[in-house]
């Protein structure tokens, strides 16, 4: 039994996937961090990310299953689910099966749980880009913190550099640690690892920004239209923590 391990990326499962095609595998389990004991027949398989053979065989699931098995795997990787790893690899199973006709096999029990896990980080990527507050900092940059269900921070950092592509600042996954850093003068955005040992420090101005800002949300409420059920559906809990009017 081969266990197959890998360093976490997109690009580092890709490579664990390409070995395995290229060997005829099939591992039992492809898991992000080596586990000292899987029992006594099982071979530990340390995977080095391979970035160029990643995409190349990325490619090839473009043009012998579909583009959008592509996007699909991609998505669903980012879910950051427990055991996605072998779901995405039986996905792929049957897509290198079936070829081209992969796309309509939607009730297949090999393609239901990935679907869903893409459809998930879809929809809070849409929802985060609603919810992300970035505050000035004294240094000069603009800062969000979020803790979001999924690795979503590559799928919206498009979007916020476009928007502030004048502007330095970082979106900072508190959970996992990761942060993507926008440079203004390049308008270019790079994937980090970052773990704060304190709150950073805002200036004057952001504070009293904040403060006028929940004075205002606080002001238009209309007490008799107020729906906490309505409210929570829109904007669940876990999300307010990081938004300055709530």
């Amino acid at each position: 039994m081969t266990i197959y391990t890998y360093d976490g990326t997109f690009e580092g499962f890709l490579t664990a996937l390409a070995t395995a095609w290229e060997r005829g595998e099939k591992p039992v389990e492809i898991t992000r961090t080596p586990l000292l004991q899987r029992g006594l027949f099982s071979e530990l398989v340390d995977i080095e990310t391979a970035p160029e053979r990643a995409l190349g065989f990325f490619d090839d699931i473009a043009v012998k299953i579909s583009p959008f098995a592509c996007r699909t795997l991609y998505h669903a990787f980012l879910s950051d689910a427990a055991g996605m790893e072998m779901d995405l690899f039986r996905y792929l199973e049957l897509g290198w099966r079936v070829g081209r006709r992969f796309d309509s096999l939607l009730t297949r029990e090999e393609v239901l749980p990935v679907h869903r896990l893409a459809r998930k980080v879809v929809h809070e990527t849409h929802r985060m880009k609603g919810f992300v507050r970035f505050k000035q900092t004294r240094e000069g940059f603009y800062y969000a913190q979020l803790e979001p269900d999924h690795r979503i921070l590559p799928l919206i950092a498009p979007h916020f550099s476009e928007r502030f592509s004048d502007q330095n600042w970082i979106i900072h996954d508190i959970r996992r640690g990761e942060a993507i850093i926008h440079d203004a003068a390049r308008k270019k955005w790079v994937p980090v690892e970052m773990d704060l040992c304190g709150t950073p420090e805002f200036t004057a101005k952001e504070r009293l920004c904040q403060e006028l800002w929940k004075r205002y949300f606080d002001r238009i409420a209309i007490e008799e239209r107020k729906n906490p059920r309505l409210q929570g559906s829109k904007l669940p809990l876990k999300y307010r923590k990081h938004l300055v009017e709530v």
